[in-house]
């Protein structure tokens, strides 16, 4: 059975490579420093990526595109390239290797896998990828955020992982990425389960996106690890009321949208001196 995969694999991939240079499915724009963008596709399917030719030049952005699905993202994916934006998008992506990107991980700063089938990832899938400041994971279906995750993106600036189906996220999740500063979270599953942010986790953080997500309430412990934040959407929650003192933990709160929550009753004193701009329309509220 192993033999048959292997052969699979080897029949998908063995006369296709992905390469600046004399590769017919490949269109690139470059000179002789440097591929400015790199645009692959027309693979078909297959079980992994195609191997990569070797290229000292930086390719400023790879993308893979149509007419190609992957089901795996395999070991070391594109050795031998030099990448700093890679796109792999709608391909069908099920399950990546927890080594696929220790080949380019040095060079890449932007990596989009939004638009796949991922389920989960594997713990430490990021490790080698201390340079990277954008990860785009939004619109697959993963469920659960586990502590070691995101291991090694001790330098993500931004994180999209809204569409999808998350229900559960281990609070210690976050330590690993100390300088986010943009979390899009809106429209998975987290309904009535508590979402903390452990203090000192995310000491940069400026906005966080939770809208869509049933959550019931938005409370001091909710918020109380995020002393930067200056813009929180928790739109078409469940949200009924605002306790006393909510933001007290966040001084430069400046954007505040709760549209399409319950909220019957709000007083200044949720906001207790801040210079917030708040949005509560589609809400039956009294201001107290």
């Amino acid at each position: 059975m192993m033999w048959l995969l292997w052969l699979r694999a080897w029949r998908d991939v063995g006369a296709q490579t992905v390469c600046p240079r004399n590769e017919a499915r490949c269109q690139a724009n470059a000179d002789a420093t440097m591929v400015f963008l790199m645009r692959c596709s027309g693979y078909g399917a297959l079980a992994q990526l195609p191997p990569a030719c070797r290229d000292t030049r930086v390719i400023s952005n790879l993308i893979i595109r149509q007419g190609t699905t992957v089901d795996t993202l395999q070991h070391r994916i594109l050795d031998g390239l030099r990448i700093r934006q890679l796109e792999l998008v709608r391909l069908g992506i099920q399950s990546i290797n927890a080594s696929a990107f220790e080949a380019i991980s040095s060079d890449l700063r932007v990596l989009h896998l939004q638009d796949n089938q991922l389920e989960s990832l594997p713990l430490e899938v990021f490790r080698t990828m201390r340079n990277l400041v954008r990860l785009q994971l939004h619109n697959n279906r993963l469920t659960q955020l586990s502590d070691g995750v995101f291991s090694g993106l001790v330098n993500l600036v931004y994180l999209s992982l809204n569409m999808n189906q998350i229900s559960a996220i281990d609070p210690a999740t976050w330590h690993a990425v100390p300088r986010l500063v943009t979390l899009m979270l809106q429209d998975n599953r987290l309904g009535d389960g508590r979402i903390l942010f452990p203090e000192g986790a995310l000491g940069r953080l400026e906005e966080l996106q939770l809208d869509g997500n049933g959550l019931a309430a938005i409370t001091n412990d909710t918020v109380s690890g995020l002393p930067n934040l200056h813009r929180l959407y928790f739109r078409s929650n469940n949200v009924k009321s605002l306790p006393v003192g909510t933001f007290d933990a966040n001084p430069r709160l400046e954007v505040l949208d709760l549209s399409g929550n319950q909220i019957s009753q709000l007083t200044a004193a949720s906001f207790r001196g801040k210079n917030t701009t708040y949005s509560i329309m589609n809400n039956t509220l009294a201001l107290l």
